[in-house]
Protein backbone atom coordinates (compact mmCIF):
# COMPACT_ATOMS: atom_id res chain seq x y z
CA UNK A 1 0.00 0.00 0.00
CA UNK A 2 2.45 2.53 1.21
CA UNK A 3 4.20 1.83 -2.62
CA UNK A 4 0.80 2.87 -4.49
CA UNK A 5 0.68 6.17 -2.08
CA UNK A 6 4.12 7.11 -2.85
CA UNK A 7 3.10 6.57 -6.68
CA UNK A 8 0.11 9.07 -6.26
CA UNK A 9 2.78 11.25 -5.14
CA UNK A 10 4.53 11.18 -7.52
CA UNK A 11 1.48 12.15 -10.39
CA UNK A 12 0.31 14.63 -8.20
CA UNK A 13 4.34 16.53 -8.02
CA UNK A 14 4.39 16.18 -11.70
CA UNK A 15 0.91 17.10 -13.03
CA UNK A 16 0.34 19.45 -10.23
CA UNK A 17 3.11 20.65 -8.18
CA UNK A 18 5.48 21.64 -10.89
CA UNK A 19 4.11 24.11 -12.14
CA UNK A 20 4.23 27.59 -10.69
CA UNK A 21 2.13 29.80 -13.85
CA UNK A 22 -1.28 31.32 -12.92
CA UNK A 23 -3.36 29.87 -15.83
CA UNK A 24 -7.09 29.71 -15.87
CA UNK A 25 -7.22 25.72 -17.70
CA UNK A 26 -5.49 24.07 -14.80
CA UNK A 27 -6.62 23.45 -11.13
CA UNK A 28 -7.96 26.94 -9.10
CA UNK A 29 -6.18 25.64 -6.37
CA UNK A 30 -2.51 25.70 -8.31
CA UNK A 31 -4.07 29.25 -9.57
CA UNK A 32 -4.49 30.62 -5.61
CA UNK A 33 -0.84 28.80 -4.45
CA UNK A 34 0.56 31.05 -7.87
CA UNK A 35 -0.80 33.75 -6.45
CA UNK A 36 -0.20 33.74 -2.51
CA UNK A 37 2.65 32.92 -3.66
CA UNK A 38 3.68 36.41 -6.04
CA UNK A 39 2.85 38.39 -3.18
CA UNK A 40 5.35 36.38 -0.88
CA UNK A 41 8.39 36.97 -3.54
CA UNK A 42 7.33 41.30 -3.18
CA UNK A 43 7.67 43.70 -0.78
CA UNK A 44 8.88 44.82 2.60
CA UNK A 45 8.83 42.44 5.81
CA UNK A 46 6.03 44.84 7.91
CA UNK A 47 2.87 45.06 9.37
CA UNK A 48 0.97 46.51 5.70
CA UNK A 49 2.69 43.58 3.44
CA UNK A 50 1.71 40.88 6.39
CA UNK A 51 -1.86 42.34 6.46
CA UNK A 52 -1.98 41.88 3.00
CA UNK A 53 -0.75 38.02 2.90
CA UNK A 54 -2.78 37.09 5.76
CA UNK A 55 -6.05 38.98 4.00
CA UNK A 56 -5.49 37.46 0.83
CA UNK A 57 -4.64 33.80 2.37
CA UNK A 58 -7.88 34.22 4.45
CA UNK A 59 -9.87 35.21 0.75
CA UNK A 60 -8.84 32.66 -1.12
CA UNK A 61 -8.70 29.82 1.04
CA UNK A 62 -11.91 30.56 3.15
CA UNK A 63 -10.60 30.38 6.52
CA UNK A 64 -12.88 33.86 7.81
CA UNK A 65 -10.59 34.48 10.12
CA UNK A 66 -11.84 38.28 9.45
CA UNK A 67 -15.05 37.29 11.39
CA UNK A 68 -13.19 38.50 14.28
CA UNK A 69 -12.77 42.37 13.86
CA UNK A 70 -9.51 43.19 14.10
CA UNK A 71 -7.47 39.75 14.36
CA UNK A 72 -5.86 39.78 11.11
CA UNK A 73 -4.22 42.91 12.36
CA UNK A 74 -3.46 41.65 15.38
CA UNK A 75 -2.08 38.43 13.77
CA UNK A 76 0.25 40.44 11.58
CA UNK A 77 1.63 42.17 15.14
CA UNK A 78 2.13 38.63 16.65
CA UNK A 79 4.55 36.98 14.10
CA UNK A 80 5.86 40.39 14.12
CA UNK A 81 6.90 40.56 17.39
CA UNK A 82 8.99 37.02 16.47
CA UNK A 83 11.85 39.71 14.55
CA UNK A 84 13.27 39.43 11.46
CA UNK A 85 11.32 37.37 8.57
CA UNK A 86 14.28 35.05 9.15
CA UNK A 87 13.54 34.43 12.58
CA UNK A 88 9.98 33.93 12.18
CA UNK A 89 10.87 31.40 9.52
CA UNK A 90 13.17 29.59 11.75
CA UNK A 91 10.77 29.92 14.64
CA UNK A 92 7.97 28.10 11.98
CA UNK A 93 10.56 25.72 10.55
CA UNK A 94 11.47 24.65 14.58
CA UNK A 95 7.47 23.78 14.65
CA UNK A 96 7.85 21.82 11.85
CA UNK A 97 10.43 19.97 13.35
CA UNK A 98 8.64 18.93 16.34
CA UNK A 99 9.63 22.05 18.59
CA UNK A 100 7.19 23.68 20.70
CA UNK A 101 5.07 26.65 20.29
CA UNK A 102 6.43 29.02 23.05
CA UNK A 103 5.07 31.81 21.63
CA UNK A 104 1.67 30.48 21.80
CA UNK A 105 1.03 31.94 18.01
CA UNK A 106 -1.14 29.28 17.26
CA UNK A 107 -3.01 28.34 20.69
CA UNK A 108 -4.26 32.43 21.49
CA UNK A 109 -7.72 33.61 20.00
CA UNK A 110 -7.26 37.03 17.49
CA UNK A 111 -9.99 40.10 17.64
CA UNK A 112 -12.73 40.43 19.08
CA UNK A 113 -16.49 39.14 18.21
CA UNK A 114 -19.14 42.06 17.92
CA UNK A 115 -20.43 41.73 21.79
CA UNK A 116 -16.94 42.46 22.52
CA UNK A 117 -16.15 38.89 23.66
CA UNK A 118 -12.67 37.35 22.43
CA UNK A 119 -12.13 35.88 19.23
CA UNK A 120 -11.25 32.87 17.47
CA UNK A 121 -7.94 30.45 17.31
CA UNK A 122 -6.62 30.72 13.71
CA UNK A 123 -4.69 28.07 13.74
CA UNK A 124 -5.94 27.49 9.81
CA UNK A 125 -4.51 30.62 8.62
CA UNK A 126 -1.47 30.59 10.98
CA UNK A 127 -0.41 27.63 9.23
CA UNK A 128 -1.15 28.33 5.86
CA UNK A 129 1.26 31.38 6.34
CA UNK A 130 3.89 29.23 8.03
CA UNK A 131 3.44 27.15 5.22
CA UNK A 132 4.09 30.19 2.34
CA UNK A 133 6.58 31.61 4.43
CA UNK A 134 8.84 28.60 4.05
CA UNK A 135 7.98 27.48 0.83
CA UNK A 136 10.07 30.42 -0.60
CA UNK A 137 13.06 28.87 0.64
CA UNK A 138 12.99 25.23 0.29
CA UNK A 139 16.14 24.03 -0.13
CA UNK A 140 16.82 25.90 3.54
CA UNK A 141 13.76 24.07 5.18
CA UNK A 142 13.01 21.29 2.46
CA UNK A 143 10.33 19.62 5.30
CA UNK A 144 8.41 22.96 4.89
CA UNK A 145 5.40 23.44 7.36
CA UNK A 146 2.22 21.06 7.39
CA UNK A 147 -1.18 23.05 6.79
CA UNK A 148 -3.48 22.52 9.41
CA UNK A 149 -7.10 21.59 7.54
CA UNK A 150 -10.01 19.73 8.65
CA UNK A 151 -9.88 17.30 5.23
CA UNK A 152 -6.05 16.56 5.90
CA UNK A 153 -7.29 15.59 9.79
CA UNK A 154 -9.86 13.54 8.45
CA UNK A 155 -7.80 11.40 6.16
CA UNK A 156 -4.86 11.05 9.06
CA UNK A 157 -6.62 7.87 10.26
CA UNK A 158 -7.19 6.41 7.00
CA UNK A 159 -3.88 6.68 6.20
CA UNK A 160 -2.49 5.29 9.18
CA UNK A 161 -4.70 2.01 8.58
CA UNK A 162 -3.33 1.85 5.10
CA UNK A 163 0.40 1.64 6.44
CA UNK A 164 -0.73 0.10 9.25
CA UNK A 165 0.44 2.37 11.68
CA UNK A 166 -1.21 2.94 15.05
CA UNK A 167 -1.79 6.65 15.16
CA UNK A 168 0.53 8.25 17.79
CA UNK A 169 -2.74 10.82 18.98
CA UNK A 170 -6.38 10.72 18.32
CA UNK A 171 -6.89 14.23 17.27
CA UNK A 172 -9.67 15.89 18.60
CA UNK A 173 -12.22 18.18 16.54
CA UNK A 174 -9.91 21.05 17.10
CA UNK A 175 -6.23 20.21 18.19
CA UNK A 176 -3.51 22.38 18.81
CA UNK A 177 -0.78 22.64 16.30
CA UNK A 178 2.05 20.35 18.43
CA UNK A 179 0.14 16.95 18.19
CA UNK A 180 -0.96 17.75 14.72
CA UNK A 181 2.76 18.00 13.47
CA UNK A 182 3.32 14.90 15.54
CA UNK A 183 0.73 13.25 13.54
CA UNK A 184 1.39 14.04 10.35
CA UNK A 185 5.14 13.67 10.70
CA UNK A 186 4.07 10.31 11.64
CA UNK A 187 3.09 10.10 7.83
CA UNK A 188 6.08 11.66 6.22
CA UNK A 189 8.32 9.79 8.22
CA UNK A 190 6.38 6.68 6.90
CA UNK A 191 6.49 7.41 3.67
CA UNK A 192 9.35 9.59 3.11
CA UNK A 193 11.86 7.03 3.79
CA UNK A 194 14.61 8.27 0.86
CA UNK A 195 14.00 12.16 1.47
CA UNK A 196 16.35 12.03 -1.91
CA UNK A 197 12.42 11.19 -3.85
CA UNK A 198 11.26 14.51 -3.88
CA UNK A 199 13.86 16.48 -3.93
CA UNK A 200 13.30 19.65 -4.48
CA UNK A 201 9.82 19.86 -3.35
CA UNK A 202 9.19 20.26 0.74
CA UNK A 203 7.70 17.41 1.74
CA UNK A 204 4.82 18.17 4.28
CA UNK A 205 3.55 20.40 0.96
CA UNK A 206 3.55 16.83 -1.18
CA UNK A 207 1.92 15.02 1.78
CA UNK A 208 -0.69 17.94 2.02
CA UNK A 209 -1.61 18.17 -1.66
CA UNK A 210 -2.18 14.22 -1.03
CA UNK A 211 -4.63 14.14 2.16
CA UNK A 212 -6.27 17.61 0.35
CA UNK A 213 -7.10 15.68 -2.90
CA UNK A 214 -8.44 12.71 -0.79
CA UNK A 215 -10.63 14.74 1.23
CA UNK A 216 -12.22 17.00 -1.63
CA UNK A 217 -12.80 13.44 -3.20
CA UNK A 218 -14.44 12.41 -0.10
CA UNK A 219 -16.86 15.68 0.13
CA UNK A 220 -17.70 14.81 -4.01
CA UNK A 221 -16.46 18.72 -4.07
CA UNK A 222 -14.08 19.07 -7.21
CA UNK A 223 -14.72 22.53 -7.82
CA UNK A 224 -11.24 23.54 -6.83
CA UNK A 225 -9.63 20.01 -8.34
CA UNK A 226 -10.19 21.45 -11.70
CA UNK A 227 -10.28 24.55 -14.34
CA UNK A 228 -13.78 25.52 -15.62
CA UNK A 229 -13.99 24.02 -18.48
CA UNK A 230 -13.04 20.76 -17.19
CA UNK A 231 -15.30 21.51 -14.36
CA UNK A 232 -18.28 21.69 -16.27
CA UNK A 233 -17.23 18.95 -18.43
CA UNK A 234 -17.21 16.58 -15.53
CA UNK A 235 -20.34 17.40 -14.22
CA UNK A 236 -22.28 17.07 -17.82
CA UNK A 237 -20.27 13.64 -17.67
CA UNK A 238 -21.97 12.32 -14.63
CA UNK A 239 -25.07 14.08 -15.60
CA UNK A 240 -25.79 16.68 -12.94
CA UNK A 241 -26.36 19.34 -14.79
CA UNK A 242 -29.17 21.50 -14.72
CA UNK A 243 -30.31 20.38 -18.29
CA UNK A 244 -30.29 16.68 -17.04
CA UNK A 245 -31.59 17.01 -13.17
CA UNK A 246 -34.24 18.69 -14.28
CA UNK A 247 -34.28 20.70 -10.90
CA UNK A 248 -31.58 22.55 -8.82
CA UNK A 249 -30.37 20.25 -5.93
CA UNK A 250 -28.77 21.48 -2.69
CA UNK A 251 -25.40 21.77 -2.25
CA UNK A 252 -24.99 18.33 0.07
CA UNK A 253 -27.75 16.42 -2.19
CA UNK A 254 -25.57 17.36 -5.00
CA UNK A 255 -22.17 16.76 -3.27
CA UNK A 256 -23.82 13.05 -2.16
CA UNK A 257 -24.50 12.63 -6.56
CA UNK A 258 -21.13 13.44 -7.12
CA UNK A 259 -19.47 10.92 -4.74
CA UNK A 260 -22.16 8.15 -6.13
CA UNK A 261 -21.24 9.27 -9.40
CA UNK A 262 -17.32 8.93 -8.30
CA UNK A 263 -17.97 5.44 -7.05
CA UNK A 264 -19.54 3.53 -10.02
CA UNK A 265 -19.21 6.01 -13.03
CA UNK A 266 -16.83 4.27 -15.36
CA UNK A 267 -15.29 7.52 -17.09
CA UNK A 268 -16.51 11.04 -15.07
CA UNK A 269 -13.43 13.09 -16.56
CA UNK A 270 -13.88 11.85 -20.13
CA UNK A 271 -12.61 14.64 -22.19
CA UNK A 272 -10.81 16.39 -19.46
CA UNK A 273 -7.80 18.46 -20.24
CA UNK A 274 -5.58 15.98 -18.03
CA UNK A 275 -7.76 13.31 -17.97
CA UNK A 276 -5.22 10.15 -17.62
CA UNK A 277 -4.23 12.43 -14.11
CA UNK A 278 -7.51 12.61 -12.77
CA UNK A 279 -8.48 8.88 -13.49
CA UNK A 280 -5.51 7.79 -11.41
CA UNK A 281 -6.75 10.06 -8.65
CA UNK A 282 -10.09 8.69 -8.92
CA UNK A 283 -8.53 4.65 -8.97
CA UNK A 284 -6.39 6.00 -5.97
CA UNK A 285 -9.15 7.56 -3.84
CA UNK A 286 -11.70 4.17 -4.27
CA UNK A 287 -8.33 2.31 -2.88
CA UNK A 288 -8.45 4.86 -0.14
CA UNK A 289 -11.74 4.22 0.88
CA UNK A 290 -11.52 0.69 0.53
CA UNK A 291 -13.75 0.50 -2.54
CA UNK A 292 -11.56 -1.06 -4.85
CA UNK A 293 -7.87 -2.98 -4.52
CA UNK A 294 -6.88 -3.12 -8.26
CA UNK A 295 -3.67 -1.83 -8.14
CA UNK A 296 -3.18 1.83 -10.09
CA UNK A 297 -2.20 1.87 -13.28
Amino acid sequence: MKDLIVDILKHIVHDELAGEKIDLSIADYMNQRAIINSIFKQGEYNKGQLILRLTVIDSLYSTNASYSYFSIEEMAEKILSLGSQRQARDYFHSIACLGRDTKRLFDEPYGIQKDLCEGSKQMSLLSKYAYYELVQEPARYPKGFPIYDRLAKEAYPIVCRMLNLKPVERLPQTPTIEPYVRCINQLRNALFADERLFDGFQQFDVLDAYLWRMGKFNEGNLSLLLGRDDYCRFIRNVRLDADTTGKPLSSEAFNKQVLQALAHAGRPFAGCSNEAYLDKLLHHWRVFNGNDRRPVV
